[in-house]
């Protein structure tokens, strides 16, 4: 039996998509390139091998295609755990393994930035994801090689809330 879905957010992230477009627009330009190169006279004085422009295709495509796998952020909590995906990169949270919770106050900025990402904050590592224009959650974990997860929500109590329903830990 399926456990019972208590809440679901979905939030976009632009930068992904962005980068993806801008990776996107460079494959198809070095793909004109080629196109131009073979049927007709080398482009430049110096040009590049043919090879160069369609290994060049290639790699910007499959890249923007795995920048768009990471065009949202999607957290699901049930009955059972929370479930924070970031494209194909998920962590599943047992509520028992939670031992405190409380509202990020860092900045993107201290954690290098948005997407995922690693950092050491008061001797715990932390494991975080987290976009654009939304607060994050702490959620200090009693096992796992990061004692700390950071996620990014748009409603933040309403998270902290369930959080709380769902776990006996203290909040911060």
């Amino acid at each position: 039996m399926e456990p019972e879905t208590v809440y679901e957010e979905k939030i976009p992230f632009y930068f992904g998509l962005v980068t993806a477009a801008i990776l996107a627009a460079s494959a198809v330009l070095m793909l004109v390139l080629l196109v131009l190169q073979l049927g007709g006279d080398p482009i430049g004085t110096r040009p590049a091998p043919d090879w160069f422009y369609l290994a060049m295709f290639i790699f910007q495509s499959a890249v923007s295609i795995f920048v768009l796998n990471f065009r949202k952020l999607n957290i699901t909590a049930t009955s059972q755990s929370l479930t924070v995906a970031f494209g194909m990169v998920k962590r599943k949270i047992p509520w028992a393994d939670i031992e405190q919770f409380y509202r990020d106050e860092s900045s993107a900025f201290a954690y290098g930035g948005w997407g995922i990402r690693i950092s050491r904050v008061g001797g715990k590592w932390r494991l975080v994801y987290n976009v654009a224009g939304c607060p994050g959650i702490v959620v200090g974990l009693r096992t796992g090689r990061f004692r700390e997860f950071v996620f990014s929500t748009r409603n933040p109590e309403q998270v902290l809330d369930i959080i709380s329903r769902h776990t006996g830990a203290a909040r911060k």
